[in-house]
């Protein structure tokens, strides 16, 4: 089997306990509620969880990555894993104390004073997915995927069947027990609830794993595991920014009042999961990619390898990006009604995606020659880029200016990965070839834009458009894709 045919496999296979339960959450957290919320209550929803993935990075401190660098040995991992547990649990404790003492003031602080409950909601959300993060990445490093997936997908799963009971069962329950009166006008809590009910549930489901260990700390190995994981947090903070901070800034920024800018990032939010399919092959991509790249990194071919490798993802996802560009007014008709006029942002966040899979590829270099610093400094960067872009753009163009900014910012951190790699770690990239790519696959997805404006029959226009794909494919195929697969 060629490597390349290797890595397809890892990424299809340890792939899918990462993006099975983010389909699982797209399907009805997107989808069903773009269906049953109104445009500000999904906006809510997207705004908090801004905030909540930001919170989570700092409570796990990113030991559970830290515990896969210190833990990899066998002989290690007791030890690894309870030095780094108990500090997860004192800063667990610590932040959730914090956000049930100061609620109110953290509601103010972020526009919801009149529902401060969301704060010690959350508080407890993360609580429990924090205490958790350690034994999924146990699991992981003692080859368990059939257990680490059943605990992802149950999660989702039961947040799933507590929300289709709250909006399909609850509202014609006729009850005179308050907890099963369905409120019309605070629907958005239910999801937040189901949440709640999930990651308790899921928690306790899964206590048995923390005791199969007998805690044991090692105060040296914690302040090796401390700064180890320290620029993590940078990168991981500075991650969340990038990828899921929009609605927050956007609740500042559109330069209406914060209901309808609200109402204005639930649309946008909306809209951008539509690029999930090439976001989802970037994640699982990534997911499988670091191991494939450490295990041959010993390979006299090696960067010839890593090169074809990221020609490779670049043909992969100029071809999803032209499939879901030529169809998107089709697909697009899964969300609801209120909030399709957001559709065109799509395309900018599908080249956006494809910039940060290939930071993904060109960033390699650091992870193998010990310099993670540069990956926070990258991201951090990134970051600022984000933030500087959406404020200049948001009150000009709207919400497509966080769009906008995440192109501008992958598109950084992707020549950012491949300059310092160039000269740190030079990797044989075939950048003319991965160019030629995006460049045709920009001229196509503008000329679709285009055609789209012709007026043309629907039905000629969908046959056209098979064909410019067909194209594409049969081009990159005879060009490049089957020599890749050949080696």
């Amino acid at each position: 089997m060629s490597l390349l045919k290797q890595l397809a496999g890892q990424t299809i296979y340890y792939g899918l306990s990462k993006i099975l339960p983010q389909i699982l959450h797209f399907l009805v957290f997107t989808i069903y509620l773009s269906h049953k919320v109104s445009q500000d209550e999904f906006g809510i929803y997207l705004d908090l969880y801004a905030y909540a993935a930001i919170i989570l990075v700092i409570m796990t401190y990113r030991m559970e990555t830290a515990f896969f660098r210190f833990g990899s040995e066998k002989a290690n991992q007791n030890s690894a894993f309870g030095t780094a547990m108990l500090p997860l649990i004192l800063i667990v404790f610590l932040i959730v104390a914090l956000m049930f003492v100061y609620n109110q003031q953290l509601a103010n602080l972020i526009n919801y004073d009149h529902k401060p409950y969301y704060i010690k909601w959350f508080a407890l959300i993360l609580g429990f997915d924090a205490l958790m993060a350690l034994p999924y990445a146990r699991m992981r490093l003692d080859n368990q995927p059939k257990k680490f997936l059943f605990y992802r997908v149950a999660n989702v799963l039961v947040t799933v069947l507590i929300v289709l009971f709250c909006f399909e069962i609850m509202p014609s329950l006729d009850s005179s027990i308050a907890l099963l009166q369905f409120d019309q006008k605070n629907q958005i809590d239910y999801v937040f609830g189901a949440n709640l009910i999930a990651s308790t549930f899921i928690f306790l489901l899964m206590l048995k794993e923390f005791f199969k260990v007998k805690i044991q700390f090692d105060s040296k190995l914690w302040k090796k595991m401390f700064w180890y994981s320290l620029p993590l947090v940078l990168v991981g903070i500075a991650g969340n920014i990038n990828q899921s901070f929009a609605a927050p800034i956007q609740k500042y920024f559109l330069g209406e009042s914060i209901q309808d800018n609200l109402s204005n990032a639930g649309v946008y939010g909306a809209a951008a999961k539509m690029a999930l399919l090439l976001n989802l092959f970037t994640v699982a991509f990534n997911y499988a990619a670091e191991p494939f790249f450490f295990n041959n990194a010993k390979r006299k071919d090696a960067k010839q390898v890593y090169g074809t490798v990221a020609l490779a993802f670049c043909i992969v996802a100029c071809a999803v990006i032209v499939g879901l560009s030529a169809y998107m007014d089709i697909v697009g008709n899964i969300l609801g009604s209120d909030f399709r006029s957001g559709l065109h942002v799509v395309p900018i966040l599908l080249f956006a995606y494809l910039f940060l899979g290939l930071y993904y590829n060109f960033s390699i270099w650091y992870k193998l020659d010990d310099k993670t610093y540069w990956g926070a400094i990258i991201s951090v960067i990134g970051a600022f880029i984000t933030l500087a872009v959406s404020i200049y753009l948001l009150p000009k163009i709207g919400y497509i200016g966080s769009a906008w900014a995440a192109l501008c910012c992958y598109g950084f951190m992707a020549f950012a990965g491949w300059l310092t790699g160039k000269k740190y770690y030079p990797i044989h990239y075939p950048i003319l070839k991965i160019l030629s790519y995006i460049v045709l696959t920009l001229i196509i997805v503008v000329s679709l834009q285009y055609l789209n404006g012709l007026g043309i029959d629907p039905i000629l226009l969908f046959a056209i458009k098979g064909v410019l794909i067909l194209v594409f494919s049969f081009f990159a195929w005879k060009k490049d894709l089957s020599k890749i697969i050949s080696e």
